[in-house]
């Protein structure tokens, strides 16, 4: 089992025991007014609260998934865009530079795979990163004197750089805040302790209680999920290096296969 579907499977357990707790407590507190006409009041602000706090999980939620989503598209291109970067240098052995800047485009690669396992070393390593992106682009750089040939390689490599650049750039921007902020977090909690402390109010019968655990279980689910998705970049849902790691691999294979045949 991963580790975030152990984390939520822990977040549905916790929030069931939390539930179960304000459960009880609500029951002690309606112990004296349980009557027919506390139920029906119960019920209607029940209903109200809970559609009210559903819709507002589920809009949330789709938002969080969809940023995950992007996010994760984010990395195929990037990974992409540094693949099509490699192989236009080193499968054009007279394109000037092409040997450092192969050299230098997996070191970026070995980076960007870097902060994406250990987001806590982004801000250290980002001026030189930024620095050596920068100097890859430049280093293909269009001259006045090129051939016909070279200069449409040097075209083709300038295009993906400058998508590889503003690739970087999203991804920098998602790793600096959260999507999801303290105001919904505070509603979820207050929205979760209210409708727990309203099903005091019912009678304990195990029907009841099973239910309700069921409804426990689901939120602190679904909590999780939303806090996961809502910061792909960091624990408990970040989103894997895997392509890059592999990107890496197949770079390091081409080079042996061609220091083998040759050029």
């Amino acid at each position: 089992m991963s580790a975030i579907s152990i984390e939520v499977l822990i977040a549905g357990i916790i929030s069931t025991v939390v539930g179960l707790i304000l459960q009880a407590i609500g029951h002690a507190i309606f112990l004296r007014h349980k009557t027919d006409d506390t139920k029906e009041l119960a019920g209607v602000v029940g209903f109200r609260v809970s559609a009210i706090f559903g819709i507002a999980v589920g809009l949330i939620f789709g938002s969080t998934n969809a940023h995950f989503v992007d996010a994760k598209k984010d990395l195929l291109e990037e990974t992409r865009l540094m693949g099509t970067l490699y192989v236009l240098a080193a499968t054009s052995p007279d394109l000037p530079n092409s040997r450092p800047v192969r050299d230098k485009l997996r070191q970026y690669m070995k980076i960007s795979a870097h902060e994406l396992d250990h987001p806590e070393s982004v801000a250290e390593s980002d001026d030189d990163t930024n620095r050596l992106l920068l100097d890859i682009c430049r280093q293909m750089a269009p001259n006045s004197d090129d051939s016909a040939q070279i200069l449409w390689l040097k075209t083709e490599f300038q295009r993906s750089c400058a998508k590889l650049i503003d690739a970087r750039g999203k991804k920098r921007t998602g790793t600096a805040e959260k999507l999801i902020t303290t105001p919904f977090w505070a509603f979820y909690f207050i929205s979760f302790c209210f409708l727990a402390i309203l099903f005091g109010v019912f009678d304990t019968r195990l029907i009841n209680i099973i239910f309700s655990s069921l409804f426990y279980f689901a939120t602190g689910v679904t909590a999780m999920l939303i806090y996961a998705a809502g910061d792909p970049y960091h624990d408990p849902g970040r989103i894997s290096s895997a392509p890059l790691i592999k990107l890496i691999k197949e770079t390091d294979q081409f080079d042996k296969r061609q220091q083998i045949n040759g050029p």
